[in-house]
């Protein structure tokens, strides 16, 4: 009943609503008949004025195209003479007479350097403008724009409605001189609006919505108020920028609006461009209350068809709002029931796992792509067996096997197996099967690609069993520093377990070794920054012994390059540790009076040189000088004297402040550094206790020894700025104050201004002599240990002045250093030296040559490259080559000497430190660069076999050499004991004047020529 009734009501309102339409299009159909015409007429209108203003512009065009056959038939050059001049303006001058609406033409050339314009007037004759310049911008971007047009092509610019005139450009060109023909057309809207009359208001806007001519009661008029329209007609103008319709109604006014020009067929033929024309629009309006007729219509159409509107509204309304009520209800079931089905649907299809659905059957019912992907099956197995799909036999077996267990399973139980794939590609499978409780007994099948996990698995294993028999201590963290492992080595050393340092934070580990927090957090930050941290630590054993680890701590990657853990190792290195320290403290320390040595104090002295410029202030130097030294060393024997040394450098050591550096430099002299410089009568204060406290009587084995003492002092200066000079200076103070009396002291005289001068002229002729054989090469020969063969011979300067005399090396080489001629000097000798290698080579002579380099040689300048050039130029073999620098040289840029050192390697040549163990550098550290040879400096061994100190810093050297697969060469043999000792602990080679002093390229030769490599055997 209820269904009927609601059929019923809805046939009835179905039935009214078609009657009542029908009316009203009817109504409507004779409402629109009467507005099309009004619409129509207006449409007509408008496209007279159209028309109308497009003729004229037709019109125009072919009086530019007159002027434009004209030009091209007179083939003017790029001037214009007089006489075309003149021809011009009479044929402008016809057109201007026979065309009443064109104001002017002019011709423009390319540069805007020849202009010519014709303007009519109301005289007999034209007004003619000759080359005025164009002021206006707007009129130059015409001229510009029509230059940029291809030739005959014509530019309209925008009207101006305000000066009622257009505008005309044509780009011409006439012996490939290019020109425009402008004409000025006015007074071409104006009079024919005014010729005829409209009935109706009129606008013309431009594209911004501004007034430009306003129509009413048949009277045209210029707008002044450009913004009139646009205000009084605001929401009028938005629709008519909106629809593309041409007529609308607003406001029971119908609006007609169109372009002002239209394009239609012209006379001209040509192709022209608008300007601005197009965007600018004329628009009429008809107010249709002012026709009866439609308005009457309306009013009765309207009361005739509102109450039964009213009725037929109403219960459709409440029709509608019950149907809406259902409707939305349904749609949100629907919608719900869509988005859960999507839901479930997107995240089975876009899984990595693997989902298959079969039947008791075993044929797939669902099966998503991943699963297609993982088993390499056919896109579509729908409903087929999954056991017929599988292709290799182990799989097979597999899979019906799980199958059958989970046959016997109840539901939403489960089962899972392993497996893996054996023919390429390789897989490793995870397979859980579930059976889904419904009545047609379903199993889902989870598949998961267990590949990356297994082989990440193995990896893992092959890397633990490396970590786990690793000799380094090993720890692994977490990327937020707890500890997940540690290895068997690392409890070793640390004699913890494992279980109680496992989860334990990094910060714990690092304070054993660390007590600044700041430096702890320093760590952790580079560390979560990705940086790699390496460095040494200390640990205090708990026999107060100090254990050294190298220690590298580096962030773990995971396969997105995010920090997934930290690996800490650590290799204990205390061993070489305290060998480079002993080595160090050897080579600096003196092993008597455990005092720095002269090398440490060299160093010390240029430091506190340069903390002095810093702080503007100045030091001296001591050097103290025990009397009558070897008198004493031969009455009282050599472990008496060292006794006594010991007592004085602690009376020395008593009289100084501690800024104050004592240092043993040699047997029988101290060196002091005081910085109380800026008042020399502190420092003779200072001298005179010391040489008290040296002079008083020393109680030794029941006897009172006496000794007295010579004190030189050299202050730091603008000019001693080196500790060399500093020293050097000492040295000539204390030489005067030896020629004194005993237990004296002198102060170095700063007036050196001979010497200076000296130096000066000296420097000249060592630049003017370059490449000269005032420069030239002494050889002292090199031998064997044990044979005493000749082996090789170092290369050693030597200059004469304009005399022929030779200055001593000692002045020369630290000059040509200092002047920087040492580069320019350097080549040169290079070359001469791998000349006379080549030379002995080829006379039979197999010897190795050594040339001594400085530091600006070897960092200044381009060293491959000039050995390379000498040994192509010369021919020599770069194996029979040595390059000698001194440690010094390499502490000076480390980094750059060992690049150019490995250079140099690569081309064979083989690199000798020279004088090692007067520098400040482990031979452990010099181990690091490409090394061949080590030269033990003369110092060690001129007091050789009897120094205890010397012996024991030898021994050190040398064992430390062989173990880095050096030869050592012991330089400064002067007697047989020396050389005894030296073979018996093994060094390689010797070089000294027992064997023979440097000789002269002649000498040489005439001396080891003949006698093929072998020196005489003076030793034996």
């Amino acid at each position: 009943m209820r269904k009927t009734l609601v059929i019923s009501l809805l046939f009835t309102l179905l039935l009214l609503t078609f009657t009542v339409i029908g009316a009203l299009t009817n109504n409507q159909q004779n409402n629109d008949e009467t507005i099309n015409k009004i619409k129509i007429a207006q449409r007509q209108q408008q496209l007279l004025l159209q028309r109308h203003i497009t003729q004229q512009i037709d019109h125009t065009i072919i009086q530019l195209n007159q002027l434009n056959t004209y030009l091209r038939q007179q083939r003017w050059l790029s001037i214009l003479t007089p006489i075309q001049r003149r021809d011009f303006i009479q044929f402008s001058n016809n057109i201007l007479e026979n065309n009443s609406n064109i104001h002017s033409i002019t011709l423009i050339d390319y540069k805007n350097s020849q202009r010519l314009k014709i303007i009519t007037t109301t005289k007999p004759k034209s007004l003619v403008l000759d080359n005025q310049s164009v002021m206006s911008t707007s009129e130059l971007n015409n001229i510009d724009h029509a230059f940029s047009l291809p030739s005959n092509k014509t530019y309209i610019s925008a009207p101006s409605l305000k000066f009622n005139h257009i505008a005309y450009y044509q780009h011409i060109t006439i012996n490939n001189h290019q020109w425009v023909i402008k004409i000025e057309q006015k007074k071409t809207l104006t009079s024919f609006l005014n010729k005829n009359s409209l009935e109706q208001q009129v606008w013309i806007i431009d594209n911004k919505g501004n007034t430009l001519m306003n129509i009413d009661n048949n009277k045209v008029s210029i707008s002044n108020n450009v913004q009139n329209f646009k205000n009084d007609h605001f929401s009028l103008l938005k629709k008519i920028q909106s629809y593309n319709h041409n007529q609308l109604f607003k406001n029971n006014k119908l609006y007609t609006y169109s372009p002002l020009f239209i394009p239609m067929p012209l006379k001209s033929n040509i192709d022209f461009r608008f300007g601005n024309l197009s965007p600018w629009v004329l628009i009429s309006e008809v107010k249709l209350t002012n026709n009866s007729s439609v308005t009457t219509y309306i009013q009765q159409s309207f009361n005739k068809n509102f109450i039964l509107f009213m009725i037929i509204t109403l219960s459709v309304m409440l029709t509608l709002r019950y149907i809406k009520k259902q409707n939305n209800e349904i749609l949100r079931i629907n919608n719900v029931r869509s988005t859960t089905i999507q839901r479930y649907y997107s995240l089975i299809e876009n899984t990595d796992s693997g989902i298959i659905v079969i039947n008791k059957k075993h044929k797939i019912t669902a099966i998503n792509s991943a699963a297609i992907t993982i088993l390499e099956l056919k896109n579509d197995v729908h409903y087929e067996n999954i056991i017929s799909h599988i292709s290799t036999i182990n799989t097979k077996t597999d899979i019906i096997r799980l199958l059958k267990s989970i046959d016997r399973l109840g539901f939403n139980d489960k089962k899972k197996i392993q497996l893996k794939i054996n023919t390429p590609p390789f897989k490793h499978l995870e397979i859980i099967a579930t059976k889904i409780n419904n009545n047609d007994d379903y199993i889902m099948l989870h598949i998961i690609d267990v590949t990356s996990w297994v082989k990440r698995e193995q990896k893992l294993k092959g890397l633990s069993r490396a970590v786990e028999q690793s000799e380094e201590a090993v720890i692994i963290t977490d990327k937020f520093g707890f500890i997940e492992y540690v290895n068997s080595s690392y409890e070793k050393s640390t004699g913890e377990e494992s279980n109680n340092i496992i989860g334990l934070n990094s910060k714990t580990i690092f304070k054993r070794y660390i007590n600044d927090n700041e430096k702890i957090d320093d760590i952790q930050s580079k560390l979560n920054q990705g940086q790699t941290i390496q460095r040494i630590i200390s640990q205090k054993n708990a026999d107060n012994t100090i254990h050294y680890l190298d220690n590298t701590i580096s962030p773990i990657r995971d396969e997105n390059h995010r920090i997934s853990n930290y690996i800490s190792t650590s290799k204990d290195i205390t061993e070489r540790i305290n060998y480079e320290n002993r080595l160090h403290y050897l080579a600096h320390y003196d092993q008597l009076t455990t005092l720095p040595n002269r090398a440490m104090f060299i160093t010390e002295v240029n430091n506190k040189i340069l903390e002095a410029k810093k702080n503007q202030s100045q030091i001296s130097v001591l050097i103290i000088e025990i009397d009558l030294f070897k008198k004493l060393h031969d009455s009282l024997g050599n472990d008496n004297i060292e006794n006594i040394l010991v007592i004085i450098s602690k009376r020395i050591r008593s009289n100084l402040r501690d800024i104050n550096l004592l240092s043993r430099l040699n047997n029988n002299q101290f060196g002091v550094i005081s910085q109380s410089a800026q008042q020399k009568k502190s420092i003779n204060h200072l001298v005179t206790r010391l040489l008290n406290n040296i002079q008083a009587p020393i109680s030794y084995d029941s006897k009172l020894i006496s000794i007295s003492a010579s004190i030189g002092i050299s202050f730091q200066t603008n000019t001693v700025i080196t500790a060399e000079q500093i020293l050097k200076n000492a040295n000539i103070a204390l030489s005067s104050a030896r020629d004194k009396t005993k237990n004296q002291y002198c102060y170095f005289n700063p007036e050196m201004e001979t010497e200076t001068a000296h130096k000066l002229e000296l420097e000249s002729e060592l630049r003017k002599s370059i490449n000269t054989d005032r420069y030239e090469f002494y050889y002292q020969p090199k031998v064997l240990a044990h044979s005493h063969t000749l082996t090789g011979v170092e290369a050693l300067l030597r200059w004469r002045d304009k005399d022929g005399h030779y200055q001593a090396p000692v002045d020369i080489i630290p000059l040509l250093e200092s002047s920087g001629l040492i580069l320019e000097a350097g080549a040169f000798l290079i070359e001469q030296a791998c000349y006379q290698l080549q030379q002995w080579l080829q006379q039979g002579l197999t010897i190795s040559m050594a040339i001594n380099i400085s530091t600006k040689q070897l960092l200044e300048s381009d060293l491959t490259t000039i050995l390379t050039n000498a040994i192509n130029k010369t021919g020599c073999n770069p194996a029979y080559l040595e390059i000698e620098i001194t440690e010094s040289v390499l502490m000076t840029d480390i980094e750059l000497a060992y690049q150019k050192l490995i250079q140099l390697k690569k081309i064979g040549i083989k690199i000798a430190i020279d004088d090692f163990g007067t520098g400040y550098s482990s031979l452990a550290y010099l181990s690091r660069f490409p090394i061949n040879i080590l030269k033990i400096d003369r110092e060690f061994v001129k007091e050789l076999p009897y120094n205890r100190d010397s012996i024991t810093i030898i021994e050190a050297i040398i064992n430390l050499a062989h173990n880095l697969g050096l030869t050592v060469v012991a330089e400064g043999v002067e007697n047989i004991e020396q050389i005894h000792f030296l073979e018996s602990i093994g060094v390689e080679e010797f070089q000294g004047y027992y064997f023979n002093k440097p000789l002269s390229h002649y000498h040489f030769n005439r001396q080891y020529l003949p006698q093929q490599q072998q020196i005489p055997d003076n030793i034996v």
